[in-house]
């Protein structure tokens, strides 16, 4: 177990155990994904889903959002935000002014993502069980089958085609029959070809904060990869892992020790220290309005997220709405890092990790009432 307690107003050090050890955080290491997308983007920057023409094809352009419906645009929506049937009518109402008519194919364009599509240190039964897989530049419901409207862990073989296909599907349930549509294949679209319609996603950090609370590892992978973009590298596993780096050392925050080989945790390979979690959570804390914006995305004890289920016991109960903290969980692996509210109203960061875990369930609870008693509640 390793373990870090600070007050982040003076950041005096209020408790230390192991807290510049280098540990598997599990699905803490998203929090240095969170980070990442608050310093890249701007708080009102999107992720568009075009459809562009040539005359001959039409082509579905990936711009990174990972969180489509089959529907209608929902703007109250984080997954939904951008449909695509709302995007298909678009494209109707263009062709119709162009007076096309007849057959036409569509294409998809996901060049925005380049080399593997799955991290080869990944363990393959993590991806047949649905939890990670091949990450697209476009997917519905974050990669996953949906039920009810919502993400499951039922996986498409390949999202960014099953994107296309609900698309063509959409296009020839709206058209009047003047035009049909059939699948294409992947091709990049033609520099010269025309946009015929848009949708766009919820904010960068609206997803992030969705990212967040549901401990998403594919939205968790994308969102690296289109930081990377944004900041001028390619969208490859290696070059988010390096954009990720980069941005807790211009922050300021210590990368000592730290080891990355994903964006979401899942490796059982990524080190940390808790040392830069507690950093990184003080940064959202202290009232910077850029990185504040990642507050939302932290689950609540007892209400929200992956937390929800949590702080359920006696000894961590009065930890309910005052601990505000990412989970992770792996096979040994249980972490928990975020902030707690004492009595006094003091918020008090803080940052757990246990490794080498042989009861989970006992881990969970453990880490839960530390969390309580840091808070002051137990």
């Amino acid at each position: 177990v390793s373990a870090s307690v600070i007050n982040p107003t003076n950041g005096e050090t209020l408790y230390e155990h192991n807290a510049d050890r280098a540990s598997t955080p599990a699905s803490n290491l998203k929090i240095l994904t969170d980070y990442t997308v608050l310093r890249t983007f701007d708080s009102s920057d999107r992720f568009s889903t075009d459809a562009v023409y040539d005359g001959t094809n039409l082509t579905l352009v990936a711009g990174g959002d990972t969180l489509l419906s089959t529907g209608k645009s929902d703007p109250t929506a984080v997954v939904g935000h951008a449909g695509l049937e709302t995007l298909a009518q678009q494209t109707l109402d263009s062709l119709k002014q162009q007076d096309a008519h007849g057959a036409i194919t569509v294409d998809r364009d996901t060049s925005i993502f380049t080399g593997p599509s799955a991290n080869p240190a990944w363990d393959p039964a993590d991806k047949a069980s649905g939890f990670v897989g091949d990450v697209y530049p476009m997917a519905l419901y974050s990669h996953s089958v949906p039920q009810d409207g919502q993400p499951t862990e039922h996986r498409y073989d390949n999202a960014a085609a099953a994107t296309q296909q609900a698309f063509v599907d959409s296009l020839n349930k709206l058209s009047d029959g003047t035009l049909t549509f059939k699948m294409g294949n992947e091709n990049q679209a033609a520099d010269d070809a025309q946009k015929l319609a848009s949708i766009e996603s919820a904010t960068a950090t609206e997803q992030s904060a969705s990212m967040m609370q549901r401990s998403d590892n594919f939205l968790a992978e994308t969102l690296a990869r289109n930081a990377a973009i944004k900041a001028g590298k390619q969208g490859t596993i290696e070059d988010a892992i390096a954009h990720v780096k980069q941005s807790l050392q211009d922050g300021g925050i210590s990368t000592d020790k730290l080891t990355m080989v994903d964006l979401c945790g899942l490796s059982p390979d990524n080190k940390v220290t808790n040392q830069t979690l507690t950093s990184i959570i003080k940064t959202m804390v202290t009232g910077d309005p850029t990185f504040s914006q990642g507050l939302p995305g932290l689950p609540v004890a007892g209400g929200t997220g992956t937390l929800a289920q949590r702080f359920d016991d006696a000894n961590e109960a009065g930890g309910q709405g005052y601990v505000h903290a990412k989970t992770g969980t792996l096979n040994n692996v249980i972490s928990l890092t975020g902030y707690a509210i004492t009595p006094q109203d003091e918020v008090l960061v803080f940052s757990i990790i246990a490794n080498d875990v042989k009861d989970t369930n006992a881990a969970k609870n453990l880490l839960d009432s530390s969390a309580t008693t840091i808070a002051g509640r137990a």
